[in-house]
């Protein structure tokens, strides 16, 4: 997309803030988030991004210009509460939606943590058909708050006839944030302590890069329809969680070891053909991506 007016909700995180510097470079582009750290405010500002400080849990979208031509909504409310998390993410994703009603396409970046689990777990490939009503170990109100929030997001595109986009993230992971899975275990990793895997077997998942994320905006933002696409958003490649970490620890010396915990980083395996037959495949392999991660952010010289 080009000469375009972009609101980006959650652009400080690991999954929208490759996204937002990616826009940025051929278009007007805003960010909308809590901005807790004031130096990424700044970094954004100075490549040309309209920064706003929005507090996506109250639902207040004054502080937002209301003639986008598109919207990626990323932000989420880490709510502890059912509840809360209901209140924070689905109402507020809603509201959003009427104040943008206008623009031409909206994108609602949802979770994996939606899927229920299969019987076949984790080696079962989830394809958008598969039962919904997941939950996650680490936060059971994350997946409430991003189911109830897809409910709403699919009853605004019919109701507002705004194009809109849920795709569902797998795990991504980039240079900007805390960076996701593979820097949040090399972390870990470099402080002497064991990586939790579920009891008796690996979590797998299908990662996928900053720049394949921030590429495959473009697409999903033009594959939206009304009623709303949904599709996965996922890397290519199928790879567990020891895996991950073993070329993580190859990468930067750290030391490898795991620990069984019923709480670990749920993930799945992600089935990509609507994803393909819709956008096409991944450029960026898992190796290549973390690697170039890391180097952008500064763990490897």
């Amino acid at each position: 997309m080009k000469g375009k007016k972009i609101l980006v909700t959650g652009g400080t995180g690991q999954i929208a803030g490759p996204i937002v510097e990616d826009f940025a470079r051929e278009n007007e582009v805003w960010c909308a988030a809590r901005f807790s750290d004031p130096a990424r405010k700044a970094e954004l500002e100075g490549m040309g991004v309209h920064t706003c400080t929005w507090d996506m849990s109250d639902g207040d979208t004054s502080v937002l210009p209301r003639d986008f031509s598109h919207v990626v909504h990323s932000a989420i409310y880490p709510a502890v509460e059912h509840e809360d998390s209901i209140h924070r993410n689905a109402e507020s994703s809603g509201l959003l939606m009427k104040h943008c009603e206008t623009a031409e396409a909206f994108l609602f970046v949802s979770s994996f943590c939606m899927y229920l689990q299969h019987e076949d777990h984790p080696n079962h490939a989830y394809s958008e058909t598969d039962k919904l009503g997941g939950s996650a170990s680490y936060n059971d109100s994350y997946a409430v708050g991003k189911l109830a929030a897809e409910g709403a997001v699919r009853s605004a595109c019919r109701i507002l006839n705004l194009p809109t986009t849920i795709a569902r993230m797998n795990v991504g992971y980039s240079w900007t944030g805390h960076g996701g899975l593979p820097v949040a275990y090399y972390y870990l990793m470099s402080q002497g302590q064991p990586v939790p895997v579920p009891v008796g077997s690996s979590n797998m998942s299908s990662p996928i890069a900053g720049e394949d994320i921030a590429r495959q905006a473009h697409l999903l933002l033009e594959a939206a329809t009304v009623p709303a696409t949904i599709v996965n958003w996922a890397g290519d490649e199928a790879v567990s969680d020891r895996e991950i970490c073993d070329y993580v620890a190859e990468l930067t010396g750290v030391t490898a070891t795991y620990v069984e915990s019923p709480i670990s980083f749920d993930s799945f395996i992600s089935d990509n053909t609507r994803r393909e037959k819709l956008i096409g495949k991944c450029e960026v392999h898992w190796r290549d991506g973390i690697r170039d991660t890391f180097k952008r952010r500064g763990i490897l010289t």
